[in-house]
């Protein structure tokens, strides 16, 4: 079995009873999309060409790179000896150093396909396009979109992913793009007319034909755990990974994400994400999702014999704040159990965190100097890149009883004040936010902010507001002692 490299992504709801939300109470990922869900007319007559209907979808299914900056090398100036000697045997000269401005630094690791599916910039894809195999951190993975019908690439972000269900959702700036509607894949039937439309090879543009051979609910594909996949014999290769597989109305029916083959091309069996199990895992990562704050990596098998467990997730870093901070785990333990539950990998560690809701109380069972411990750790809320920012004023944020720079605070009490003393109380840190990463606790006094002596929480925002740089020094009482401290906004 075999992955493809490729990548794809969400619309906006019509009036027509015939487009719909794809599920009641959608989250904000699925409630932009447009869904189509008419009962196909299998009886029509076979249509001698599908041009018309190409060309209404092609411009939503863009060509997505991934890659990232790699550092340059600088050269050294060649001696006269070696320029002599490239002269008299008539090798051409070395070239100069490229200039940063005339030079670009981009290391392409992959190329797939995409789909726009929101007017506003959505794009639906494979996790295994945007995350290579090779060991890179995310934070330096870079995407570029190449939308038709325009020169230039675009840059996208990768909002989020899912490891168990190879989804993920990518992000470009933009209005009115041109945007897929999505069908009801429980309405697709073994016989039905599909189209893998991507990138095979690199070959944009291109569209393939046939059948939906089978519905899968079986681990078919190794590496991928047992899902629902529509089986096709449209040729799909490497490229067409995260691209959309349509019906012959135009819609999108999957995410095409794997082939069966033994020589890395087409076989005639290839297979897609049902677009209804794509959506409800692309709005999963939209809802509120449980957050420990830890870096996380695998351990072999040598390494969980010796500790004598079947497996378990290695901690590399802890978030400062973060839940996992506050409860104690610190760098270098080994996560074996979550409430009672075994856990082989640093994955299913994550997958096990995100089912849980923020503020619920687990339980972990880690190893530490080769020694079992337990504890118990209640979760943040893990950050949520699908939710639009917020236009709100910091001085309005601080007035609706918000968070200022992931504080909240409150003014001194009455006899406090009436003693002479002044500045704001921090009554609580948000996980994984300016304070909690600049080293503020629950308790400290806020003193000042850049330079001004805040009374009030509105005051307070209108402090940090007044930031040039993006950060912010805080003066601020620890128990006897005054510290400075600066947040990154």
């Amino acid at each position: 079995m075999k992955y493809l490299a490729s990548l794809l992504i969400p619309g906006l709801l019509l009036s027509s009873p015939a487009l719909a939300p794809a599920e009641d109470a959608a989250g904000p990922f699925r409630s932009s999309l447009t869904v189509d869900r008419t009962p196909m007319d299998r009886n029509a007559p076979m249509m001698k060409s599908y041009a018309s209907m190409l060309d209404k979808v092609q411009p939503s299914v863009v060509t997505i790179m991934t890659g990232f900056d790699q550092p340059r090398q600088q050269r050294q100036r060649i001696s006269q000896d070696e320029a002599a000697f490239r002269f008299f045997f008539g090798l051409p000269p070395v070239p100069d150093n490229p200039t940063p401005d005339k030079a670009d630094p981009w290391q392409q690791l992959g190329l797939g396909t995409g789909v726009i599916v929101t007017s506003d910039g959505y794009i639906l894809t494979n996790r295994h396009v945007v995350i290579p195999e090779m060991q890179i951190p995310v934070n330096l993975i870079k995407i570029r979109v190449q939308v038709p019908g325009r020169e230039e690439y675009m840059e996208a972000r990768i909002i989020d992913y899912s490891n168990e269900s190879d989804v993920a959702v990518l992000k470009v700036e933009g209005k009115d793009l041109p945007k897929a509607t999505l069908a009801d894949s429980t309405q697709v039937k073994v016989g039905d007319v599909a189209f893998a439309l991507g990138a095979p090879f690199g070959i944009d543009k291109t569209v393939t034909m046939g059948i939906i051979s089978a519905k899968r609910n079986d681990e078919v594909v190794s590496g991928m755990e047992k899902q629902e996949l529509l089986q096709t014999d449209a040729s799909i290769n490497p490229g067409n990974s995260g691209g959309p597989l349509i019906d012959a109305d135009g819609r999108v029916i999957g995410i095409n994400t794997a082939i069966y083959t033994r020589n890395g091309g087409n076989m005639g069996i290839g297979f897609a994400i049902p677009i209804n199990n794509a959506v409800s895992a692309a709005d999963a990562l939209s809802r509120p999702r449980g957050f420990l704050g830890v870096g996380l990596g695998p351990i072999n098998r040598r390494v969980a014999a010796y500790l004598g467990i079947k497996g378990g997730a290695f901690i590399d870093n802890v978030q400062t704040g973060s839940p996992a901070a506050l409860a104690g785990l610190t760098r270098e333990d080994v996560i074996f159990q979550i409430d009672g539950k075994e856990v082989l990998n640093d994955d299913e560690l994550l997958r096990e965190i995100a089912k849980r809701p923020p503020g619920k109380t687990i339980t972990l069972n880690f190893i530490r100097e080769e020694r079992k411990k337990e504890i118990s750790i209640t979760l943040g809320e893990r950050p949520n890149n699908f939710l639009p920012e917020t236009t709100t004023s910091p001085a309005a944020a601080a007035a609706e009883g918000q968070t200022i720079a992931g504080m909240k605070l409150a003014p001194l009490p009455e006899k406090d004040r009436a003693a002479g003393q002044e500045g704001l109380v921090v009554t609580g840190i948000l996980p994984n936010t300016p304070a909690a990463n600049g080293g503020l606790q629950e308790g400290d006094l806020i003193l000042r902010i850049n330079g001004r002596q805040p009374a009030t929480p509105e005051a307070a925002a209108e402090a940090f507001a007044s930031s040039r740089n993006g950060s912010s020094m805080l003066h601020v009482r620890r128990g006897n002692s005054t510290r400075l401290f600066v947040l990154d906004q």
